[in-house]
């Protein structure tokens, strides 16, 4: 991990673009060369941030993923800014878009494709052992290839087997807290997403997805004609 002060952190920061921030700062900026950089703040002085830096956790889930054969950006570099409290993680950004945005503008043929295509994708993810707590369709881009791809990894496990079936239960259960995501995945193309899943994982883990789905219905918007 490469120490940089905070005048060289505001170097770095010249004629960059602010992509995400909050109140407390900035979080992401694609910098004047096109690379992005993901900022992360010690929220407490005691934390695990201290001995893990979600920095390098992001570095080490990348290189697994691209290892794997997920698409993932490319880490150029780990940071830690310590007149700040900030790690930071320097990356080549993957080219495309996430589905949450081409989904809005996707006719509903094209949809359904597109959502059993991402029920392939989550079943080769869990099949491989990976657990995103953070999955939900902003962080899944579509690569111009057609191939899907993850941003956002810090909040991820990978093991070396596949997930038992209650973490994918719950896996699935996170990307369902979203409205718009819970909306095209669990209410107008329920069956699709759970096609494709079986044809990648099997029919013993769709069901067990199917469950998850279920008990939480109550929850998702009814009509699936009026929200985009």
């Amino acid at each position: 991990m490469k120490t940089l002060s905070e005048l060289q952190l505001e170097s770095t920061l010249t004629g960059s673009l602010t992509i995400e921030a909050d109140g407390l700062g900035l979080k992401v900026a694609r910098l004047a060369d096109g690379t992005f950089l993901k900022l992360y703040r010690r929220k407490r002085l005691l934390s695990s941030a201290l001995w893990q830096p979600p920095a390098e956790t992001f570095a080490r889930n990348a290189a697994r993923l691209n290892d794997l054969g997920i698409s993932a950006p490319k880490v150029i570099d780990t940071l830690s800014i310590p007149e700040r409290q900030l790690s930071g993680v320097l990356y080549e950004p993957l080219p495309g878009e996430t589905l949450r945005n081409i989904w809005q503008e996707t006719s509903e043929q094209q949809l359904a494709h597109s959502v059993e295509d991402f029920g392939r994708f989550l079943g080769a993810l869990h099949d491989q052992g990976v657990y995103f707590r953070s999955l939900h369709l902003g962080n899944v881009l579509q690569l111009p290839d057609g191939r899907f791809g993850l941003i956002d990894l810090s909040d991820m496990q990978i093991s070396d087997r596949p997930l038992a079936l209650w973490k994918r239960k719950r896996n699935v259960r996170h990307m369902l807290r979203y409205q718009q995501d819970a909306h095209w995945l669990a209410v107008r193309h329920v069956d699709d997403l759970l096609r494709g899943y079986a044809d990648r994982a099997g029919a013993a883990a769709a069901k067990a997805l199917k469950r998850a789905i279920g008990l939480r219905r109550h929850n998702f918007p009814r009509d699936s004609s009026k929200t985009s």
